[in-house]
């Protein structure tokens, strides 16, 4: 399996140490890696668990038995990709997949996926069975979707399908789709799906800058929690490559792949103050990603694949944190969901979450500064801020500058500004060192400025600076020319 990396810039040398990473042959030496270990000191080291990362593949209602075999192979294009990098899939499909892959003899196909530590479960889209002749799946109404009745039916017509093909295996997890937020608490209780897909937490975007980094035991709707509830959610984005408003509430996120390598920084960050600072609750973190049988275009793969990549020269192949913690693994939602009930076997009635839901007037999607920072669950909200991806603006990764690598300092070249002016953009710089005392930096080559503004990454105040001597410590920083 992946193991964890610390950040510092490395040149010219990416190490694939073939730790439990299947099929993975290595790479050429040219190579330039984002990453690698500090050899700076630290102080005593505090356990924190590793970032689980879970990559998701939904499969789609099916329009004939040729949309189903192309689906199929779709899938199994993914399926490489994640042997290739020795990740692990969650695999939840809509009824009419699983019923074609009974008739069409594909079962051991995906026994094969459940042989390889993949979890599946049902993904209960908005369609249902009529049953007056052979895959006489309709779509659903609306209004039927607020019905609990006819939710109920639907459900039991993709559970069915899926329990046909694999009548020996407990499925344990599911996807739902288009219903309110009770019928859907109330389907997965009485269906015993203790282990749900992502959805609901997608209002996450512009209330705290990015999706939850941990799961949850889900509330009434959206990021309420109950800590009694039967019911854990596993966050992930939505669809890999796009940046487009998704969901029930209509919520903009950006899930390009220049984007989710900001994405997966913030969190790293994130988990490495909470290392440092000895969290006392070494919280459940996760990251998940998602793309569907229908999207998996030849160059949804290939940038999947970049971004698998980045994931595992920077954070995966054995290597961990200088205070000596694992940091990322792969996972599914099934394994997100052992992990949580493990953590809270140890943590009686605490929260892994910590994200309480805002009482907001009119659209859910608006909510003022003041709003987000004083709901961010995290220690970085300026940091959220500073690199927040939504529909008006841009948070693009660009490269990673090896300029201080001797200093063990990490630093990250960002664009951010217009989404719709490309023209109206300016660079930021991101950096951070991963051991305990300071370094001091020169950015004025790198910058091209002789001053720069200087941000606080908790509070998102700023201050201007020399560009020859900016202060790097174990904290993130923020820099720019002030132009944006």
């Amino acid at each position: 399996m992946w193991e964890g990396v610390s950040m510092r810039i490395v040149t010219n040398v990416v190490l694939f140490l073939s730790l439990g990473i299947h099929g993975c042959s290595g790479t050429s030496s040219s190579q330039t890696s984002d990453g690698g270990p500090d050899s700076g000191t630290v102080a005593t080291a505090s356990f924190e668990r590793p970032i689980s990362l879970v990559f998701k593949v939904h499969l789609e209602p099916q329009s004939g038995s040729d949309a189903y075999k192309k689906r199929r192979d779709d899938v199994e294009a993914v399926h490489a990709l994640a042997k290739k990098y020795g990740l692990l899939l969650s695999i939840h499909g809509n009824g009419e997949f699983w019923q074609y892959a009974r008739e069409l003899g594909d079962e051991a196909v995906v026994r094969g996926w459940l042989a390889e530590g993949y979890s599946i479960g049902p993904h209960m889209h908005s369609v249902y069975e009529e049953r007056d002749g052979e895959h006489s799946w309709r779509s659903a109404q609306p209004s039927q979707m607020t019905d609990a009745t006819f939710v109920e039916e639907l459900w039991k017509d993709h559970e069915r399908e899926l329990k046909a093909l694999l009548p020996d295996i407990t499925i344990t997890e599911a996807t739902p789709y288009n219903c309110d937020d009770t019928t859907y608490a109330t389907q997965m209780n009485q269906h015993g799906y203790s282990a749900s897909g992502g959805g609901r937490e997608e209002i996450a975007e512009p209330w705290i800058g990015h999706h939850p980094f941990h799961p949850w035991r889900i509330g009434a709707s959206n990021l309420e929690e109950n800590l009694a509830s039967p019911t854990v959610l596993v966050t992930h984005y939505a669809q890999f490559g796009e940046a487009d408003k998704h969901g029930p509430n209509g919520t903009f996120a950006d899930q390009s792949l220049a984007h989710h390598k900001v994405g997966f920084l913030l969190i790293y960050l994130n988990w490495l103050n909470a290392e440092r600072s000895g969290d006392s609750n070494d919280k459940v973190w996760m990251y998940g990603f998602l793309t569907h049988d229908t999207k998996s275009r030849t160059d949804v793969v290939a940038s999947l694949e970049e971004w698998i990549k980045w994931l595992t020269e920077n954070f995966g192949n054995g290597k961990k944190s200088v205070r000596g913690n694992t940091i990322l693994k792969p996972s599914t939602i099934r394994g997100v969901y052992d992990d949580y009930v493990a953590w809270e076997r140890e943590h009686p009635n605490t929260s892994s979450f910590n994200v309480p839901t805002p009482t907001l007037s009119g659209d859910a999607n608006s909510i003022t500064s003041e709003q987000r920072k004083a709901i961010y669950p995290e220690a970085f909200w300026g940091l959220s801020e500073l690199l927040r991806a939504d529909v008006d603006n841009v948070a693009n990764y660009t490269r990673a500058v090896s300029d201080f690598a001797s200093q063990g300092v990490s630093c990250h070249e960002i664009e951010y500004g217009s989404r719709a002016d490309s023209a109206k953009r300016a660079k930021r710089w991101l950096l951070w060192k991963e051991s305990d005392g300071s370094a001091t930096v020169n950015l004025a080559t790198v910058t091209g400025g002789a001053e720069l503004r200087y941000w606080n990454v908790r509070d998102k105040s700023s201050t201007n600076v020399s560009a020859s001597a900016v202060t790097i410590g174990s904290e993130p920083v923020v820099v720019d020319l002030g132009s944006l």
